[in-house]
């Protein structure tokens, strides 16, 4: 009889979590997708966050911001990962994605050319942040395409309000210097009819 119990116990928690967890399902997998660039890292990084809440299932149901512990979950794991890949003596850079334009593009109706200028501005935004770090570009693409706010990014990386503020400001500027060094060639392609 014990196992049945058991058995019911499990189906129980598997049905709690599943219904807890669903939610949050896209907006975890698009910030690790952001965070990684590929696809396939972002999947097995969910996953990991998933394993780690279910174990903390009860800690998780009682929770009044689920979605910001989780997010707090990914970030470390995404960090960890990082850490343990500049200790690894093999390198796998260069084995992300291309990051699908499409994502950021916007209404259907553009005119051809508004198009095309749109997806060359996303590209070099897109290129230029694949030349900072990976903290410069995540606290970036956090709080300014996720949208959260610097006490939200405190809480999630554990970093003073200050310091948040000035990595995010180096940020910016590295970024700016990045564009305004692609903006001479697409100005020389433009000029050429290219």
């Amino acid at each position: 009889m014990s196992k049945i119990v058991d058995i019911d116990s499990r189906r129980s928690d598997s049905y709690r979590f599943e219904s807890m967890m669903k939610p949050h399902f896209p907006f975890l997998y698009n910030s690790a997708r952001r965070l990684t660039a590929s696809s396939a890292d972002a999947e097995d990084l969910v996953q990991e966050v998933c394993v780690k809440a279910y174990l903390r299932l009860a800690d998780l149901e009682a929770m009044d911001y689920q979605r910001a512990w989780l997010l707090r979950i990914l970030y470390n794991l995404f960090i960890d990962d990082q850490r343990r890949q500049r200790r690894s003596p093999v390198s796998l850079a260069g084995n992300s994605e291309p990051i699908d334009i499409a994502q950021f593009s916007g209404p259907d109706n553009l005119q051809p050319e508004k198009e095309a200028e749109r997806e060359i501005i996303v590209r070099s935004i897109l290129n230029a942040m694949s030349l900072l770090s990976k903290e410069q570009c995540s606290l970036l693409t956090l709080h300014d395409i996720d949208g959260f706010s610097v006490a939200e990014l405190q809480t999630l990386t554990g970093l003073p309000a200050g310091t948040i503020k000035s990595k995010l400001h180096r940020a910016r500027i590295k970024l700016g210097r990045l564009l305004q060094r692609e903006a001479p060639a697409e100005a020389l392609m433009t000029q050429a009819g290219v």
